[in-house]
């Protein structure tokens, strides 16, 4: 069970997220489902680069 788990995780996911995807914009409509994407994606890169931002600003 844990083996074929890990060879089928990445469509796991991707069928978790897409019902997830898909309850958003049933229950937040097309415009605001857009907007917490676009927001989820600006929150990812600021924490993908805040301790290269930090590192530079103690430089």
């Amino acid at each position: 069970m844990k083996e074929n788990l890990q060879n089928h995780l990445p469509e796991i996911s991707g069928a978790i997220i897409g019902l997830l995807l898909a309850f958003c914009f049933l229950w937040l409509g097309f415009f605001k489902t857009i907007f917490v994407i676009v927001m989820l994606v600006c929150g990812l890169i600021v924490g993908h680069f805040w301790p290269l931002l930090k590192k530079l600003m103690n430089k």
